[in-house]
């Protein structure tokens, strides 16, 4: 029996590259191929049973699903599936953290298509693949998106809230009042969100969050 593979990954280019590269390979073969997670939990969700094997997963999907944020739903709603994560975002930190979250292999974007076939069908054996150590270039200098995403992942509902309202121009004040609270809490949730996203002032925050989608 082959691997039944899903894709998910915001670039359509991407998938379409990887589904032809599978179909190549006598015992893979793509069950679904999306752009966001919620097309995907739609997908598993309306099947009437698990309909592939391993999930090729991209971290940098349109929120509220994120890769960070679907897997521990994963691996609580469909633990059967094995989970690849498959990523241009990496960092030792990132790593461990897909790791702790439920996914069973971590990829680099930049690995060869022989690594890539490796991996899948290591993860669908019941294997883990993980880096044995950080490279050189993960470990000088994480990469930009990688930091942003574990940053994203700091953040609470409500740093989310007011996030989205500053967006929309609302000072401290007009804040407090829509949503019922004092406007020092406003103040300090404002000062706890900007250190842990180490941006200064509002500007560096509105283009963050039109960057990530907040």
């Amino acid at each position: 029996m082959p691997c039944h593979l899903i894709l998910v990954d915001d670039h359509p280019a991407l998938t379409r590259g990887l589904a032809a590269l599978f179909s190549q390979e006598p015992d893979l073969a793509v069950s679904g191929q999306f752009a966001t997670g919620g097309a995907l939990l739609a997908f598993l969700e309306g099947a009437p049973a698990l309909p592939a094997d391993v999930l090729l997963l991209d971290l940098h999907l349109p929120p509220p699903h994120d890769g960070l944020a679907l897997l521990p739903r994963l691996r609580r709603q469909w633990p059967a599936l094995r989970v690849l994560v498959f990523s241009s975002a990496t960092s030792p930190g990132l790593v461990a953290q897909v790791a702790a979250a439920g996914a069973h292999g971590f990829l680099d974007k930049s690995a060869e298509a022989t690594d890539l076939l490796a991996a899948i069908r290591a993860v669908h054996a019941g294997q883990r693949v993980f880096p044995a150590r950080p490279g050189p270039r993960a470990a000088a200098a994480p990469h930009p998106a990688a930091e942003a995403l574990l940053r994203l992942h700091q953040l609470s509902a409500r740093e989310r809230e007011i996030i989205g309202l500053v967006c929309e121009g609302l000072s401290s004040r007009a804040i407090a009042a829509r949503l019922s609270l004092a406007e020092v809490t406003v103040a300090t949730h404002r000062r706890n969100l900007m250190q842990k996203l180490g941006l200064h002032g509002v500007a560096e925050l509105m283009r963050f969050a039109h960057e990530h989608g907040l």
